[in-house]
């Protein structure tokens, strides 16, 4: 998997890798630059390639430091795999059939691996079987969601149950989903994995406030939990802690209820020594569970007209929204 995942990564940064949608590829080439940068020999391949994108030499070694990252950190390993398949991708050798792959002589279907066949005849077997073994796996799926439901569920009542880390980053908004127009200042990634997939994700808005300036953030934590009990209890220690990016003292605001349990604060940084200009404003927190998912944002600074209560909310409801559409589609 790390040669594929620097191969295509890499592919991505230099546009040979098509197929994927914009927020894919611009999360894509954040991780791989920001990756390449981190060391000498990186930022001298990462020169090369920007230099010569289709320089075969400079992309292998772009590929090879990358490579060698992956194997050094496992979260950032599987941070890009979920990136990467995130959208239809078009790699040499690989056959996208929905959720089945052919990748050189082998085919898998979910835990199912089966041999390409050489002959034309024994590939149209195999084409034959493919679409038998679907139709078995369609009735299957079919015959577990009708047994072992209530009357609710069976109605498509949402249900609460865990999110495996693909569905963690999937999970969150991109831009284009975002009310406004908005840019990402950090792409959706694992941040995290313990008891709980922790994802993330921050967005700038690019309204500008009477000074010009456009400062104002949302920042997204959520923590996907193996059971409702495990999220009560992560819900509860974070609404405790009541930690925030800029470390000052928060106080009740009152707001509706969103998702089973919520929990809104706000804070202020003034314009004091060691505070940033860009920082300096009014701040929410939005602490909500929504059955297995415990959902942090920070929103603000709001001044000048730029960022409301309301908006606040939209985004916050938003992101609860997308947790119970998740946890429903299992």
């Amino acid at each position: 998997m790390e040669t594929d995942l620097a191969a295509v990564a890499v592919g991505v940064l230099t546009g040979a890798a098509t197929g994927f949608g914009q927020e894919t590829v611009a999360a894509v080439i954040r991780l791989v630059r920001e990756r390449l940068a981190a060391t000498p020999r990186g930022q001298a391949a990462l020169a090369e390639v920007d230099a010569a994108p289709g320089d075969e030499g400079a992309r292998r070694e772009a590929e090879a430091v990358l490579r060698e990252a992956l194997r050094a950190d496992h979260g950032f390993q599987q941070t890009l795999a979920i990136h990467l398949n995130m959208s239809p991708t078009h790699m040499n050798n690989v056959v996208m059939l929905n959720n089945t792959k052919m990748r050189g002589s082998q085919i898998s279907l979910g835990p199912i691996i089966l041999r390409k066949p050489n002959t034309t005849a024994g590939l149209l077997g195999l084409a034959t079987a493919l679409v038998v073994v679907a139709a078995l796996l369609v009735y299957g799926v079919l015959q577990l969601a009708g047994e072992g439901l209530g009357d609710d569920e069976a109605d498509g009542a949402a249900r609460a149950r865990a999110l495996s880390a693909a569905e963690a980053v999937q999970m969150l908004p991109g831009m284009t989903d975002l009310p406004g127009t908005w840019v990402t200042s950090r792409a959706a990634n694992i941040e995290g994995d313990s008891k709980c997939h922790n994802a993330g994700a921050e967005f700038e808005s690019e309204e500008r406030d009477s000074s010009g300036s456009s400062d104002l953030r949302v920042q997204y934590a959520t923590y996907a939990c193996p059971d409702t009990a495990t999220a009560t209890t992560g819900f509860a220690q974070l609404t405790d802690e009541g930690s925030n990016p800029a470390d000052r003292k928060e106080t009740a605001f009152p707001s509706r209820t969103l998702g089973d349990q919520s929990a809104t604060s706000s804070y202020k940084v003034e314009d004091e020594y060691m505070a940033a200009p860009g920082d300096i404003g009014s701040y929410l927190t939005w602490r909500a569970r929504v059955g297995t998912v415990v959902i942090e944002m920070h929103y603000g600074p709001a001044r000048d007209n730029v960022g409301s209560e309301k908006q606040a909310e939209e985004l916050m409801r938003l992101m609860c929204d997308r947790a119970r559409e998740a946890q429903a589609r299992g």
